[in-house]
């Protein structure tokens, strides 16, 4: 089947940069309310490379103290702030004022907040939270003119200050990256997808493994995270939330979902699935993001952590209707779930809670039965790690308290360790991989300093030892693995200028040696 209709994919890279303008490897703009918030995003801005910041307010000597020590610690960890935070020239039109800064800047990325906070996160009045939406709103508006102007990739990474938790304080990822990007077509070919403001960033190999892109899939309004699936039918599913601004500020986010078809070819057009707070628009501003995943007959099901901090789900049916949304009562989550297809063909739902430590489970009896909580599934995942794995019914996560990397397995009574003290990002992997006469599983992350790790261990046994090397390529997101159509196992990065970097592992070796990043 060929997508006849959809989105416009719009080629990036093939347009002249302006005479003498370079982009820096590593360069970021950061767009804040105000120096206090900014020496908070600040935290999270690890990487090479300098941080230009920009905010709408000059903030008190006291928000000033707070950014200079915040700059003072971002260098000692290796990202340099250039100068002091400068106040935006117009904040009738903020937009446009973040689009100067663009162009003179060329950055790879942009980090700001996300311009709804959670339902009672760190907004501490309405005035605040106005000033955070509208330095927000600005940074996704202008970062999305960018990339139409300038043909540039630039990736956008909205954050907040989490609350207090089971696991503590930290800024986390207000709308999450996707955890599969590096996806095998049905003709072998391999296509990566990443978000950006308005769109969905794809590249694509060619028959003679080249690559294309990125090509712009156009999304307007769709925020800058995504979850990625692939079906039975080798179709690729990208779902994600659409930010709708209508007459007098009112603002509506729905759920949107588009099918790739076929590689390099235009997407299907992006259909909403809604929001379970449809009745009350302002609730729903404040949803987490959705995950989804297939049962092994083809049925889509998609789950979402709702303005209450439980779960509502809804499954595509075999006519190609969805269902209604339909809540999951039971625990309160934080914004942190995983779903994933377990051993006998059906959809399970991890999310790691809230208010106590633990990760809470829902599956169904059957097909059709009803879902049930289960909040003793033995997962205590530490904060942003929780992952799936490639094995069925896996689950990856560094444990709460320790930070050791674990593997646990469906219905396992407990954690197995993947020995590694220096994996930081969340981990995937591509299982099959011959090593030596061994069938194996092949393991990517990052290192703390943001460099590609990868690990193999045998199939279904990490058990028996997991095997990590470093490599020198720093990653933009976290690495993606796959084998490609002829079974060569393929590792895919993000780096430092946003450029895609791929390689691949050495032909005719029993050892695990990866080729040059290309």
């Amino acid at each position: 089947m060929v997508a006849s209709t959809g989105p416009r994919a719009e080629a990036y890279g093939r347009r002249e940069p302006q005479a003498g303008a370079r982009r820096e490897a590593g360069a970021a703009l950061l767009v804040a309310a105000t120096p206090a918030e900014a020496a908070v995003l600040l935290a999270g801005a690890g990487g090479p490379g300098e941080v230009t910041v920009v905010c709408l307010e000059s903030g008190g000597p006291q928000e000033r103290q707070a950014f200079e020590r915040a700059a003072s610690d971002s260098a000692r960890q290796g990202r340099r702030v250039r100068g002091e935070p400068r106040v935006l020239a117009s904040r009738d039109d903020a937009a446009q004022a973040v689009l100067a800064e663009l162009r003179t800047l060329r950055p790879a990325l942009v980090i700001t907040t996300g311009p709804d906070a959670p339902s009672g996160g760190p907004a501490a009045d309405p005035g605040a939270e106005r000033r955070r939406t509208a330095a927000a709103s600005a940074a996704l508006r202008a970062a999305d003119a960018y990339q139409r102007e300038s043909g540039q990739p630039l990736l956008v990474d909205c954050r907040d200050p989490a609350l207090t938790d089971a696991t503590g304080t930290g800024l986390r990822p207000r709308y999450a990256l996707p955890g599969t990007w590096l996806i095998r077509g049905n003709d072998g070919r391999l296509s990566a997808y990443l978000p950006t403001a308005g769109a969905v960033l794809r590249w694509t190999e060619s028959v003679a493994g080249r690559w294309s892109g990125p090509e712009r899939l156009d999304a307007p309004g769709l925020l800058p995270g995504l979850t990625v699936v692939q079906g039975p039918d080798g179709y690729v599913r990208l779902i994600g939330l659409r930010r709708t601004e209508g007459p007098g500020g009112a603002v509506t986010v729905d759920v949107v979902c588009a099918t790739q078809y076929q590689t390099g070819r235009p997407a299907g057009p992006w259909h909403s699935l809604g929001n379970p707070h449809r009745a009350e628009p302002e609730r729903g501003r404040h949803v987490g993001f959705p995950v989804a995943a297939f049962d092994d007959d083809g049925t889509l099901h998609v789950f979402l952590r709702n303005d209450e901090h439980t779960v509502n789900t809804r499954h595509e049916k075999s006519n190609g209707s969805w269902s209604s949304w339909q809540h999951l009562r039971g625990t309160r989550t934080a914004d942190e779930l995983v779903a994933l297809r377990v051993p006998d063909g059906r959809v399970e739902l991890f999310a790691r809670l809230r208010d106590v430590p633990g990760t809470a489970r829902w599956s169904r009896t059957g097909r059709d039965g009803a879902w049930a909580e289960d909040t003793g599934p033995g997962v205590h995942a530490a904060a942003d790690s929780l992952a799936p794995a490639p094995e069925s019914g896996a689950l990856r996560y560094r444990y709460a308290g320790t930070g050791e990397l674990c593997q646990w397995q469906w219905n396992a009574p407990g954690p197995v360790a993947l020995l590694s003290s220096e994996a930081m990002g969340r981990v995937t992997g591509a299982t099959g991989v011959d090593i030596g006469g061994w069938a194996c599983t092949v393991l990517v992350t990052t290192d703390p300093y943001g460099h590609c790790l990868v690990g193999f261990h045998v199939d279904g046994r990490p058990d028996s030892g997991v095997w990590w090397s470093g490599t020198e390529q720093w990653c933009l997101v976290p690495p993606a693995v796959v084998r490609d159509g002829r079974g060569r196992l393929t590792i895919a990065a993000l780096g430092a200028d946003a450029r895609l970097a791929v390689t691949r592992r050495m032909p005719g070796g029993q050892a695990l040696d990866l080729g040059p990043w290309a």
